[in-house]
C-alpha cells in the first residue's frame, strides 16, 4: 500500500511540474495578432515587413496579403484578420456595417493625384471641364474627386454626361489609368501610389494637383488619411495586446518616415517598384502619423473625410465616431 501511495504521489508531482512548465512556457510566449493588407498596396507597416528588427514589441505578427481590397474587407468582417490596413472610405463602411470594428491608427495620408501628359496644355483642375478623366469609379477616391471638383471649381463629375462644365469620367482599373492617359483615351487620370510615381518616372507625366493640395483648399486642413488600421473587438478588448499593436504601428511609421533607404528597399522588394520610382513614393508618404495613438487632429481629419464621403453618397450615413480610438479615449499621451 505504501508503494502505491508513493507511486501516486510521484505521478501527482510529475503532473504538477509539467503543468507548471506548460503555464510558464505559455505565459512567456508573445501574443499573436493577424494583420492583413493589400498585396499591391504599400503602407508604413512595410518598414516592419522588410525589417522586423525596427521594432522590439513582444508580439507575433501573422501577416496575410490580399489580392483585392474587397477581399480584405470581407476577411475583417468575418474576423479572419484582426487588424486590416484599409482605405479610410472602407474603414467607414466597416464601422457602419459591424459593431465589432474600431479605427485604432492612421497610416498614409492622402497620396492620390491628378496626372496629365507632360505636353498637356491643362495647367489647373479648373480646366478639366469638357475633358475626359480616367479613374476607378465607385471607389472612395472617385467620390472625393467628385465632391472636390464640385466644391472648388463648380465642375460636375459624371460617367454619362458631357459639356463644358462637366468632367466626363471613364471607369478603369487602378493599374490601367496610366495606359488610358498615355494612349489619349483620357486627357487626365486620377491615380495613387505607387502607380503615381511610375507615371512620373517612366512615363514622364505631370502632376496637375495632389489630393492633399485639393483637400487643403477645400477644408483648410493639411491632409486626411488615405489608409487606417481597423481592428476587431478581439484586439480592442485585450488592452495589453492593443497597446502592443499601437506601439508596433508607431515604430513602423517612425521607421518609414525617417529611413528612406529602408522604405525604398521595402517598395522594391515587396511591390517591385522600379528604383527610380521608389524615392518618389517615399517622398509623398514620409509624413505618416507615428503617434502611439490617434491625436485630436488626426481624429478630426478622418471625421471630415467621412463627412464628405457621406455628402458624396459613398457612405449612407456617418459612422460611429466614438469607435475611433483616440489618445484621450485610451488614456494615452500622443
Amino acid at each position: 500500500m505504501r508503494s502505491l501511495w508513493v507511486a501516486v504521489l510521484a505521478i501527482v508531482i510529475v503532473v504538477v511540474v509539467v503543468a507548471g512548465a506548460y503555464v510558464a512556457l505559455t505565459a512567456s510566449r508573445p501574443p499573436t495578432v493577424i494583420i492583413g493588407s493589400i498585396a499591391v498596396g504599400p503602407s508604413a507597416f512595410d518598414s516592419y515587413r522588410a525589417d522586423p528588427s525596427i521594432s522590439n514589441v513582444s508580439v507575433k505578427v501573422n501577416y496575410v496579403a490580399f489580392s483585392l481590397t474587397p477581399s480584405l474587407y470581407d476577411a475583417l468582417m468575418k474576423g479572419e484578420v484582426e487588424v486590416a490596413i484599409l482605405p479610410a472610405d472602407l474603414a467607414g463602411l466597416a464601422l457602419l456595417n459591424s459593431n465589432d470594428t474600431y479605427v485604432i491608427a492612421l497610416d498614409y495620408p492622402l497620396f492620390q493625384a491628378i496626372i496629365v501628359p507632360a505636353n498637356s496644355t491643362i495647367t489647373s483642375p479648373a480646366q478639366l471641364g469638357g475633358k475626359t478623366v480616367a479613374i476607378p469609379v465607385g471607389t472612395g477616391t472617385y467620390y472625393l474627386f467628385e465632391v472636390m471638383m464640385k466644391a472648388l471649381y463648380n465642375l460636375t463629375v459624371s460617367t454619362n454626361e458631357t459639356g463644358p462644365n462637366v468632367i466626363h469620367v471613364i471607369n478603369v482599373a487602378p493599374g490601367e489609368v496610366i495606359d488610358a492617359v498615355a494612349t489619349g483615351s483620357a486627357q487626365a487620370g486620377v491615380i495613387w501610389q505607387p502607380m503615381l510615381a511610375i507615371a512620373q518616372s517612366q512615363y514622364h507625366m505631370r502632376v496637375l494637383a495632389t489630393f492633399q493640395q485639393l483637400w487643403q483648399n477645400l477644408t483648410g486642413e493639411p491632409t486626411a488619411p488615405f489608409l487606417v488600421w481597423v481592428a476587431t473587438s478581439k484586439v480592442v478588448n485585450d488592452r495589453p495586446l492593443l497597446l502592443k499593436v499601437l506601439r508596433l504601428h508607431a515604430e513602423a511609421a517612425y521607421a518609414w518616415d525617417h529611413n528612406e533607404t529602408l522604405a525604398v528597399i521595402a517598395l522594391e522588394r515587396l511591390y517591385n517598384v522600379p528604383p527610380q520610382a521608389a524615392p518618389l513614393v517615399w517622398a509623398m508618404t514620409n509624413d505618416t502619423p507615428a503617434s502611439p495613438c490617434i491625436t485630436q487632429q488626426g481624429y478630426q481629419e478622418l471625421v471630415s473625410e467621412w463627412q464628405y464621403l457621406v455628402k458624396a453618397g459613398f457612405l449612407s450615413s456617418m459612422p460611429n465616431t466614438s469607435r475611433i480610438l483616440t489618445c484621450s479615449e485610451l488614456g494615452l499621451s500622443p
